[in-house]
């Protein structure tokens, strides 16, 4: 008599579930056996995908297989798609089985493998599912891109929705209790504060549970502002379409914080290697003999070691860290906010945040709109359910007024908060007091941070002093009151005015540009911002100081 082993095998989760076709094949095979006299050594059943044999169940039958090859003769199924889906991968894993001697066949599609014509029909057997599961690959394509096209995203739900169904029972993403957390993130990443670690490392501690390269993904993704991304496929471009689903944040934000995420790349877009805490201004200083970066090292003298920043050969440039030092600490000095100008500026910031504020105040005309174009949508909405409108008309003007609606509600929203903005400037100019000793104090990265804010551009010298060229203007204006304070007489102040008229050149000045339309005060140096809310001072602050 001889033994075989049974295989049956499902590849949907329904038929594993109601059963009915694991236990018609199983049904099947025994009665096949009980009518040839075989003896059945084992069942091995499988809910699996047969596109590759890549299987637990199918795993562990041919390790059974191996292990008792002199006690297999056949393996047996129902059909050859009950086997395999892949021709290829079908003949190599037969071919296995013929090393150990045991014979394998189909009842339902029996073969003499030994006859060379045969064969052929194996082919015909083994290719058919294959090329149904192409068939249907193609079709499910063809079917998603449909859907993509007219704004439906079909699929898992990212994270932020969940997959559900509309009116016409078709699939829909729902923002979920995440759209909070997804939403957040874009407005940190907008605001020019925080880069993607910081942003990450906030929603965590807030219990939004994600993977940095998820994370990473996720803010780069269209879906979050009403975008349907479609890939590339054979003769069609990559595109994005217009989503059905109700978006999360505002494609305006999302443009901003992909602005922001494009700047830091390419800022960064370099391998740092560990910077020797002896020399914060690595990387910062150009050689004002031939334009080089300079570098920088010690060496041993006589009796002790002496550390340079220094240009490489055939230039000569060489400075003395210590010298170096004291240059950069006179300039900080000289650009150091004292606590009297500080409190002037203070008082000029919240005058101008005030006049632009009474600028942006929302009169009885613009409400007077919103409220006209409230009762047109709700006027045409019982015209669609009155049956005196068709579909297609009422969602064209539907779009119409709630686009209008829209733009009129963002008004609103950009409504500036004088009280936060203001305590954002004053953090800012906290920051610029007594510069120097923070510099002192900061670990190297915040030293390089720091530097950083206020040199945008390399670092040169010229006669021992810090060249102001290329130095953020913000800085030089304070340099420039700071020199005005000295040159008043002893025991008097600077008043307002004179503050004023000083820092009236490039400073202080309406501008729609800061701020987001929150407040549009700007400093003269705004090209150089970073961005965001605190656009006040344009100074990357430290991690530590923020």
């Amino acid at each position: 008599m001889k033994n075989v082993i049974l295989y049956v095998r499902v590849s949907t989760d329904e038929q594993a579930s109601k059963g009915y076709s694991l236990r018609d094949q199983e049904q099947k095979l025994v009665n096949y056996c009980k009518e040839k006299g075989l003896n059945i050594l084992e069942i091995y059943r499988e809910d699996y995908s047969a596109k590759t044999f890549k299987r637990p169940v199918f795993n562990k039958l041919l390790d059974f297989c191996k292990k008792n090859k002199k006690d297999v003769h056949q393996l047996i199924f129902i059909k050859w798609d009950r086997f395999s889906r892949n021709t290829s991968e079908s003949y190599q894993m037969i071919e296995i089985f013929e090393r150990l001697s045991i014979q394998v066949n189909a009842i339902e599609q029996p073969l003499d493998l030994t006859v060379p014509e045969q064969g052929l029909m194996l082919a015909v057997y083994l290719s058919i599912p294959q090329v149904e599961n192409h068939r249907r690959s193609l079709n499910i394509i063809s079917g998603m891109r449909r859907a993509f096209k007219e704004g439906r995203y079909v699929g898992s739900a990212p994270r932020g929705y969940d997959n559900g169904r509309d009116a016409s029972k078709k699939p829909i993403l729902i923002p979920n209790n995440e759209a909070k957390f997804i939403q957040e993130a874009f407005e940190l990443i907008a605001s020019g504060l925080y880069n993607q670690a910081e942003v990450l490392k906030k929603l965590r501690s807030k219990g939004f549970v994600i993977g940095k390269t998820s994370f990473s993904n996720l803010i780069k993704n269209p879906i979050y502002y009403g975008g349907v991304f479609i890939k590339a496929y054979k003769d069609e471009e990559e595109v994005i379409v217009e989503g059905i689903h109700e978006p999360i944040i505002t494609k305006s934000l999302f443009l901003k914080a992909q602005g922001f995420l494009i700047n830091r790349r390419k800022k960064h877009h370099v391998i740092h290697k560990k910077i020797n805490e002896s020399y914060p201004l690595k990387g910062f200083l150009l050689c004002p003999e031939c334009n080089a970066p300079l570098t920088a090292s010690t060496s041993k003298g006589r009796s002790k070691y002496y550390s340079y920043y220094h240009c490489i050969s055939p230039c000569k440039g060489r400075y003395q860290l210590e010298d170096v030092n004291l240059w950069i600490g006179d300039y900080l000095k000289s650009i150091t906010l004292n606590a009297a100008n500080k409190k002037l500026l203070e008082e000029m910031i919240v005058e101008a945040i005030k006049i632009e504020k009474d600028k942006k105040m929302l009169g009885p005309k613009h409400y007077e709109r919103v409220a006209q174009i409230e009762v047109k949508m709700q006027r045409l909405q019982d015209l669609y359910i009155d049956g005196e409108m068709d579909k297609k008309e009422y969602e064209i003007v539907k779009k119409r007024y709630q686009n209008i609606y829209d733009e009129l509600k963002e008004l609103e929203i950009e409504a500036i908060d004088d009280k936060e903005v203001i305590e954002l400037y004053k953090k800012g100019l906290n920051k610029v007091e007594n510069i120097e000793n923070q510099y002192i104090k900061y670990e190297i990265e915040g030293k390089r941070q720091l530097l950083g804010s206020i040199f945008p551009k390399k670092l040169r010298f010229d006669n021992k002093k810090v060249r102001t060229a290329d130095i953020n203007p913000f800085f030089l204006k304070i340099a420039s009151v700071n020199e005005a304070s000295r040159g008043k007489k002893k025991g008097t102040n600077l008043k307002k005015l004179d503050l004023s008229r000083s820092v009236n050149a490039e400073g202080f000045e309406p501008s729609t540009a800061c701020l987001e339309g929150r407040c549009s005060i700007q400093l003269s140096y705004a090209s150089n911002c970073r961005g965001g809310r605190i656009r006040t001072c344009g100074l990357l602050l430290p991690k530590q100081a923020r």
